[in-house]
């Protein structure tokens, strides 16, 4: 093989890297890929003697602008299909208090224990919490208040709750009842850090 291929191999496997590495960072963040592969390029490049690459630094420069240009509209459609054209994201409140004194309005069975759903009194959000044996591990205020757009806005009532499975992410599918009346809604769960966050279609 060629000096010439074996850069273009280079680089081309770069690109490939740096794009497939970053790409999932985008579920946390839009910015947070372009920033993880430029992080990543730096250190691999500061450490390519000891890693014994290859010394084609144009070949590894030109496949990594490849990579921040193939994430531009690669980051976009993560968003796209997660968001859509729905409200949000909103990622609620921590909810401090106890739910003793709380009625239980829906109950699913999910991983080792149940999610819970406490539609309350008027002028309040839901609460979504997740429970194992009797321990509460999480409990969210489904309040959309906090969203900059929507502050005078309240998500009332959760109703018919279904779950999707997902690798890094569940999904609770419902219906939300707010300011434009009774819609679909998706809420985010990380498999193992909790809740992520919701949206509302409009």
């Amino acid at each position: 093989m060629t000096v010439q291929r074996k850069q273009v191999l280079a680089g081309t496997i770069t690109a490939i890297l740096g794009t497939a590495i970053a790409l999932p960072f985008a579920i946390l963040h839009p910015a947070l890929p372009f920033t993880i592969l430029l992080i990543g390029f730096g250190v691999t490049m500061a450490l390519r003697q000891r890693l014994r690459l290859p010394k084609y630094l144009m070949a590894y420069l030109t496949g990594c602008l490849v990579a921040l240009v193939v994430l531009l509209p690669a980051v976009s459609m993560v968003k796209f299909v997660e968001q859509g054209l729905d409200d949000g994201p909103f990622y609620g409140l921590r909810y401090a208090g106890g739910v003793t004194g709380l009625q239980v309005s829906h109950r699913i069975d999910y991983r080792q224990g149940e999610l819970l759903i406490y539609n309350r009194e008027a002028h309040s959000a839901p609460v979504l919490a997740y429970q194992v044996n009797d321990e509460m591990r999480w409990a969210r205020v489904m309040d959309v208040s906090q969203h900059p757009k929507y502050r005078d806005y309240l998500l009332s009532t959760i109703e018919e709750p279904t779950l999707s499975y997902g690798l890094l992410r569940d999904r609770l599918n419902f219906l939300g009842t707010w300011n434009f009346g009774t819609e679909q809604g998706r809420a985010y769960l990380w498999k193992w850090r909790g809740f992520h966050r919701f949206y509302l279609s409009w």
